[in-house]
């Protein structure tokens, strides 16, 4: 789990340690796919899928889509980790607590790994939480654990950027 402001995103280079929870880097190509959508916000904010501009970006690797969304109490929302792709998820409008861990699932509840690269579980160790703010991101690494669309206070709409990018290009690109 990384926690970051997109306005700082411009600034950090290839080169620069980025430290996550694990105590690992961010790796370059995330960061510049980071900085693409960022990019391509300043024209578009309407809902949809988007394909990130890039080269050597195909649409099945690398995508985005903006959601008018709502949050809802905690003991409303489900814990749900991802196989294939990697979240980056970034509030526009409102906030947004997510619940996450940097332990794995002691089991999966609800497999949709293979059809929707989606699993469900209420068995989280060690939950945390971070709210984020408007221009905030968070990025969620396959397999982590998170919980998505938590109210901080009172459920609330919330407008945000959900980014997903395949753990295997990004390594491709290590």
């Amino acid at each position: 789990m990384y926690q970051g402001q997109l306005s700082a995103i411009d600034t950090l280079c290839a080169a620069s340690v980025i430290h996550t929870e694990k105590g690992t880097e961010l790796p370059a190509a995330l960061l510049a796919v980071i900085r693409q959508v960022k990019q391509q916000l300043a024209e578009q904010h309407a809902a949809g899928r988007y394909e990130v501009a890039g080269e050597h970006i195909s649409a099945d690797d690398v995508f985005y889509f903006i959601a008018a969304d709502h949050t809802q109490v905690l003991a409303e929302r489900k814990s749900e980790c991802h196989a294939k792709y990697m979240d980056v998820q970034i509030v526009l409008e409102g906030e947004e607590c997510f619940g996450y861990s940097l332990k794995p699932f002691t089991a999966i509840d609800e497999d949709l790994l293979a059809e929707k690269d989606l699993a469900f579980s209420e068995q989280v160790v060690d939950e945390q939480f971070a709210t984020l703010q408007p221009g905030d991101f968070i990025i969620f690494d396959t397999f982590q654990p998170h919980r998505p669309l938590v109210a901080p206070q009172q459920p609330a709409p919330v407008k945000k950027v959900v980014v997903k990018v395949a753990k295997e290009w990004v390594e491709q690109r290590a």
